[in-house]
């Protein structure tokens, strides 16, 4: 039987401890968890504070990298223990905004599998119709998957306001 040398015991407790090494339910937490070390997690990550108004309905906001761009990544929590998890992303405009909305829903059919709704599809698309409905591009980037314990959103939101073009996927726990 090969024993591990006692110089790396340290280092291979050092990983196997560090936020990320195991697949969480959205980065830095498994759904349920306990929201109170998730500042000091999502530094781990690399994430920097958000010090702007918080997106709605969230506890946590941090800035972030993904797919190659700025993100604002956020938390809820109830009573304490994480429940929602968000990427938020600002878009330059209704192109950029279609582009990463494509790309974040190939990525979640590599992962997910195909949407237990989209939008997009031929079926909703008649039944918006039918009921006298004009859809804009932005109204058809929407997807909807179930997973085993969560659902995925993904989605465009056109500006609003003072706010931008934004696309954002979020995980929620199934109650």
């Amino acid at each position: 039987m090969r024993r591990i040398p006692v110089a790396a015991i340290p280092v291979l407790a050092s990983v196997l401890t560090s936020p990320g090494v195991f697949a969480a339910d959205f980065r830095a937490l498994d759904f349920n968890a306990a929201c109170d070390n998730l500042p000091a997690q999502e530094a781990g990550l690399g994430s920097k504070p958000f010090d702007e108004r918080l997106p709605s309905g969230f506890q946590y906001a941090f800035r972030a990298r993904d797919m190659d761009r700025d993100v604002v990544v956020a938390y809820a929590c109830k009573e304490g223990h994480f429940f929602r998890g968000a990427y938020i992303f600002a878009a330059r405009d209704e192109a950029d905004a279609t582009a990463l909305y494509t790309a974040l829903k190939r990525r979640m059919m590599r992962e997910w599998g195909a949407p237990s709704y989209d939008f997009a599809s031929p079926g909703h698309r008649r039944k918006m119709q039918s009921a006298g409905a004009a859809l804009a591009r932005s109204d058809t980037q929407v997807a909807f998957w179930n997973g085993p314990h969560s659902e995925a959103h993904a989605s465009v939101a056109v500006p609003s306001g003072e706010r931008g073009w934004r696309v954002s996927l979020s995980f929620t726990a199934e109650e």
